[in-house]
């Protein structure tokens, strides 16, 4: 029998079992030994249903998972944890980065991972732990490092989009210095800047809330584990510096076109002063033999005005020149 009709077959039998036991279709179960692992896509009222019935947790962690934007935390209870992660997602349509958030329960024989919007990331995941027979029995061989397994993919994921970032950043950057100063490229700026401010702010308690798994006790959470999430950390650790870096690399191309565009706004309304200053006395001049004031000198010569005009514009000229010379235009 072929791997794909295995899967197919797999999958049925799967449904099939979900179907005769009323487990929503929405949830999804994968057992390895003593260890169950259940996956759900959504929360609905079947199920808040399904886990009240097979579960005793806390009446405020069933608030929790109601609530909307809650924040990255670890509820620590007897025989349980409770935790709440969001890791970053690159969101194509409008080209912004979102958090994706995953409520977990873990415990001795068990792991439930609940999200709240369906994750391309955790589908992928699961079927690969289903699919893989080697896979399966290596990452359910207790639920912790099950659980570190899952963060790593997730965080792991991350880095094709931190690449694309970098890449977008030095794209600009380079059109930036090749004279592109425009309005255009201010907002380019400013889209890259709140991408990495998105990702910056989702980030962050991530880190704390690892570290904070890396120095918790239970059964299921032992001292080999600590080695692993701790590992997850240095590489929350090493991502923040990019994106730091990025970030400081976006402002400082911000600060330069802004400069660069003001330097050339200056420029422009430099020469306009100048063009100004230099017609005033040409205007005076020809506003006052426009009047009809007699005694004028040379008013009944037009040669001598016309020359007179002449010799002030060319004494302009002149004092441009100097000024133009020395810098100081």
């Amino acid at each position: 029998m072929s791997r794909i009709m295995r899967i197919i077959l797999k999958n049925f039998f799967i449904s099939v079992l979900q179907f005769n036991f009323n487990i929503p279709m929405s949830i999804k179960t994968l057992s390895q030994n003593n260890l169950t692992w259940v996956n759900i896509d959504k929360i609905d009222e079947e199920s808040l249903n399904y886990l009240k019935k097979n579960y005793n947790f806390h009446h405020l962690d069933y608030e929790d998972l109601l609530s909307e934007q809650q924040m990255p935390k670890i509820d620590s209870y007897k025989d349980y944890l409770f935790i709440i992660l969001k890791f970053p997602h690159w969101q194509s349509n409008d080209q912004t980065v979102t958090d994706h958030e995953i409520d977990i329960f873990i415990g001795k024989d068990y792991l439930v991972t609940i999200q709240h919007s369906k994750s391309k990331e955790m589908k992928n995941f699961f079927y690969r732990c289903m699919n893989n027979r080697k896979v399966k029995a290596d990452w359910m061989s207790n639920s912790g490092f099950l659980l570190f397994r899952l963060i790593e993919s997730l965080f792991q994921n991350t880095r094709p989009m931190l690449n694309n970032l970098g890449n977008q950043i030095s794209s600009i950057e380079q059109r930036i210095y090749n004279g592109e100063q425009d309005t255009s490229a201010i907002k380019e700026l400013a889209l890259q800047r709140r991408s990495v401010l998105h990702f910056r702010r989702i980030l962050d308690p991530q880190r704390y809330l690892v570290a904070n798994l890396s120095n918790t006790k239970k059964v299921f959470l032992d001292e080999n584990l600590s080695l692993y999430f701790d590992d997850i950390n240095d590489y929350l650790n090493k991502i923040w510096a990019v994106i730091e870096t990025c970030k400081e690399t976006i402002d400082g191309l911000h600060i330069t076109v802004e400069s660069l565009i003001t330097q050339r706004t200056n420029k422009v309304i430099g020469a306009l002063t100048v063009i100004s200053v230099a017609l005033l006395p040409l205007t005076l001049l020809s506003g006052i033999y426009g009047m009809n004031i007699i005694g004028l000198p040379f008013a009944q010569n037009p040669a001598w005005v016309w020359l007179m005009f002449v010799g002030l514009a060319g004494f302009i000229f002149i004092v441009i020149f100097i000024m133009k010379k020395k810098k100081l235009l």
